[in-house]
């Protein structure tokens, strides 16, 4: 797989994984527009953590919304042949739906993402970054988002357990899943051309970077 030729490369993970700074770096490297997730846009976000039972519906409906959006600005990117780097694909609205919604408000969400008629994204690459909780916590606290406190471990164990359910069975598109532990391609020179260059050596639809702990 020639990195040269991706035009449509995706970033994912749990929250504090690095996604964004890697996906950032990804699109600096290959000049590349960038499509990055607005949490701090969603105004029910700070009050789900503080009351999720009570806006776990509305939150995750914007998000959706969100989403709608986004992928028109993908699908006109793609047409117009842009190179572009994203931070968040769309079966991680669904992921997140599942892990917050009782059975009726998903069935709900569920039709109304339905309705929505989204088209499906066409991706070259997605980037997999796998994490574990008791490294996330350290990261979330020193980013220091204000609506991000309320974030506790069991929340983050259940959101790492699904993506990596997610990443295991994801077959839309090629898939390369890194395990972050001692592997840091957006903070580190070394590990992004480490990254880089698997990237290029990709031949099979899914493939694994996992390293001894440093």
């Amino acid at each position: 797989m020639a990195l040269d030729h991706l035009r449509r490369i995706v970033v994912e993970g749990p929250i504090g994984a690095g996604k964004t700074a890697l996906a950032q770096r990804l699109a600096d490297h290959l000049r590349a527009a960038t499509l990055f997730e607005t949490p701090e846009d969603n105004p029910f976000l700070a009050r789900f953590y503080e009351e999720p039972a009570r806006y776990a519906l509305p939150v995750q409906l914007r998000f959706l919304l969100q989403r709608a959006q986004r992928l028109a600005a993908w699908q006109k990117a793609t047409l117009a042949g842009e190179r572009i780097v994203a931070d968040s694909f769309l079966p991680r609205d669904r992921l997140f739906a599942q892990l917050t919604l009782p059975a009726d408000e998903l069935a709900l969400y569920d039709a109304m993402a339905q309705a929505l008629a989204l088209p499906p994204q066409r991706i070259d690459l997605v980037v997999c970054l796998q994490a574990r909780a008791e490294d996330l916590l350290p990261r979330i606290a020193r980013r220091a988002v204000p609506y991000e406190a309320g974030i506790d471990a069991e929340y983050l164990e259940r959101i790492c357990a699904a993506y990596g359910e997610l990443f295991l069975y994801y077959d839309a598109a090629p898939t390369l899943i890194v395990d972050t532990a001692a592997f840091d391609p957006a903070g580190n020179d070394d590990d992004f051309r480490t990254l880089l260059t698997r990237i290029d050596a990709m031949r099979g639809p899914k493939e694994f970077i996992k390293l001894a702990t440093r």
